[in-house]
């Protein structure tokens, strides 16, 4: 709670900055946004495709495009003079601004592995009080999106490798290595039986 206080604070400061410099950037304003709403559309879409297990590929796209959406609305609070208009977009950017720094911030694409052309293994860590690494079965959808098989949390941490031992219509089967933290079966033997996943 004191940190969301403190980040309020930080942003009520930031939006003062117009009012102390009386300078107007017109162009600026406008550029900061356009870019700021393209920015907030694409974050919504990804957000709401995510709801029904469909994610951008790449380990890094979502943490690159949550940091434009903060760095946007920092400049937008910073540069765009204080309206009736910008205090009620002000409004309604804020609980995504503060989505955007909580997926920035703890949710972290660690390792993605490659089963075969189709199917990976994608290990992330979320939040601050899970008990360690998530794993994700993912399908390739739609060249650029992976779907969502399996999601599962076998309580490891440290994932660095994950081998296939066996992958095919009925069960798959893997040896996960990690350090050793919270199992001490190293490597730890994985398996997910098919129930019309993939």
């Amino acid at each position: 709670m004191t940190a969301i206080l403190i980040l309020i604070v930080i942003i009520i400061g930031i939006n003062l900055i117009p009012e102390l410099t009386k300078k107007e950037f017109p162009q600026t304003e406008k550029l900061i946004t356009r870019i700021l709403i393209f920015t907030l559309v694409i974050f919504l879409i990804i957000t709401i495709l995510s709801f029904i297990g469909l994610k951008l590929k790449g380990l890094y796209t979502n943490s690159i495009i949550g940091l434009i959406l903060i760095i946007a609305s920092l400049c937008y609070f910073g540069i765009v003079k204080n309206t009736k208009r910008k205090i009620f977009r002000i409004i309604l950017l804020m609980p995504f601004f503060l989505l955007s720094i909580y997926f920035h911030f703890f949710i972290n694409v660690l390792g993605r592995y490659e089963i075969n052309k189709d199917v990976n293994i994608i290990v992330s860590r979320e939040g601050f009080l899970g008990c360690g690494e998530i794993i994700r079965l993912t399908k390739s959808k739609l060249l650029i999106f992976d779907k969502e098989l399996i999601y599962d949390k076998p309580c490891l941490t440290g994932i660095n490798k994950i081998e296939t031992v066996e992958f095919d219509k009925n069960k798959a089967e893997f040896l996960i290595y990690h350090s050793g933290e919270m199992d001490t079966e190293n490597p730890y033997h994985y398996e997910i039986e098919n129930k019309n996943v993939w």
